[in-house]
């Protein structure tokens, strides 16, 4: 009986000191951190997007890997260009761009900025599901980036100081500030207006002053930089559609393992879907609030029509950049 009891009580403490153990080396196990960086603030759907991610990979890994967030462009200095350097050479881990900020790595991006291209969130959708968004994943990698999934910063429109903008040549001559993009230079440039490329912190301030007439943005950003103060018009165009597009540079996804993989692709769906649920409900709460502070115009398709007819010559001009597939991919009819 005594020999019984004794083989039980060394049983028992095996069994703690194998637990003890087994405890032990999992606290010994140090998470692998990963960098995600966005451009905008943390008051943004952008950061609300990349919380989302971070919950779902860290909690799917079972802490393996922890996410930290810069937001503001913190690991480029502001400079979005080499933000996009950054997810290329790994410096950054997990990133959201712009896609238009993407057109300088590789111009075939400018598909997704074509005005009028993408004229509804139903057809973005679908394209971006569709055989358009599989042609801009494949783009991403020939640029040496993962391409995990798409995000949304909204349709832009147009503001101005001078007159409500309802036909091409309400342009005429008007200073309007544009990215430094070159589809954008030609595009106004077409309407026949005198289109500016400036940092966008200096707007606010070349508004107030004068120096430029208007600008173009979504209404979120619109809102968020106080451009109502100091615009009078805005034109509800749904001119651009402004994509976001999540990615992972090569130097992090080679070390994932094809588990880990499905969660971060997994995360990165959800946090975006996430991301355009709230943009686009915060987009209808900036513009009831835009039309009591602004004289809103919003384009009839018969307006649209006549503006499609206007830009024609800019699609004729970049097929050959962009190729016919692309664009035909995203409800282009030749």
């Amino acid at each position: 009986m005594l020999k019984k009891i004794l083989n039980i009580i060394m049983i028992i403490t095996l069994s703690f000191t194998f637990v003890a153990c087994g405890s032990q080396n999992k606290e010994n196990v140090k998470a692998k951190w990963v960098k995600l960086s966005i451009t905008v603030s943390e008051n943004s759907t952008w950061y609300e997007g990349a919380i989302k991610f971070k919950e779902i990979v860290e909690e799917r890994t079972q802490g393996r890997y922890e996410v930290e967030i810069f937001s503001d462009e913190q690991l480029s200095g502001g400079n979005q260009v080499k933000g996009i350097e950054n997810i290329q050479n790994g410096v950054s881990d997990i990133d959201i761009h712009s896609t238009i900020i993407y057109t300088i790595v590789d111009p075939r991006f400018t598909v997704l900025n074509m005005p009028w291209m993408i004229p509804t969130y139903e057809e973005a959708d679908a394209a971006l599901a569709g055989k358009g968004g599989e042609l801009i994943f494949e783009i991403a990698k020939e640029n040496g980036i993962v391409p995990l999934a798409f995000g949304e910063s909204g349709y832009r429109q147009m503001t101005n100081n001078v007159r409500p903008i309802a036909k091409p040549s309400d342009f005429e001559n008007l200073k309007i500030r544009v990215p430094g993009i070159e589809m954008f230079l030609d595009l106004f440039g077409l309407l026949g207006a005198d289109p500016t490329a400036m940092n966008f912190s200096e707007v606010f301030t070349s508004l107030q002053q004068e120096t430029i007439d208007g600008q173009e943005n979504p209404v979120d950003i619109i809102c968020s930089a106080k451009l109502e103060e100091v615009q009078k018009y805005l034109t509800m165009s749904n001119y651009v559609y402004d994509a976001l597009l999540m990615s992972a540079s090569t130097k992090l996804w080679d070390t994932l393992s094809d588990d880990d993989k499905v969660i971060f692709q997994e995360a990165a769906k959800e946090a975006m879907d996430l991301q355009k649920e709230i943009a686009r409900q915060v987009n209808n709460e900036k513009i009831e609030y835009l039309e009591k502070e602004m004289q809103v115009n919003v384009l009839t398709p018969g307006e649209i029509t006549t503006f499609q007819k206007a830009v024609a010559p800019l699609y004729v001009q970049w097929e050959e950049i962009l190729g016919l597939e692309l664009m035909e991919a995203f409800g282009y009819i030749k």
